[in-house]
């Protein structure tokens, strides 16, 4: 995790900082999912974001912390201003064709292969 301590309450150009409200009991599960091993890239660096913008720290700085273009800095934190930002780290569906672990058309049958010309 990132300390934010050097960049919350920064001095920087535009608008003051406004910190994202975040309760002790979702930045817990917040860090719960940066944990795991096997978390996804996108998820911990949407959880690292979240974190970031619950503790000020300005979206230019955040941007530039996880090399992202500030523009998703800004979609994300209008992407976790609901009641449940927890829930809206993990993409969302999408659509198209479902998996399937079975073809859907039967394999080719094998024909024998050709004779060969017969000599005489």
């Amino acid at each position: 995790m990132i300390d934010p301590t050097p960049w919350a309450g920064r001095p920087h150009p535009g608008r003051p900082t406004v910190a994202l409200p975040l309760t002790p009991d979702q930045r817990a599960e917040v860090e719960a999912t940066l944990a795991w091993p096997s978390c996804p890239q996108r998820v911990a660096q949407r959880a690292q974001a979240l974190l970031l913008m619950a503790d000020g720290v300005p979206a230019a700085d955040i941007a530039r912390l996880l090399g992202v273009n500030e523009r998703t800095v800004f979609k994300w934190r209008v992407r976790f201003g609901t009641d449940r930002p927890v829930s809206r780290l993990t993409d969302a569906r999408r659509s198209g064709r479902p998996v399937s672990l079975f073809p859907t058309r039967p394999a080719p049958a094998s024909s024998p292969p050709p004779a060969a010309p017969r000599r005489t």
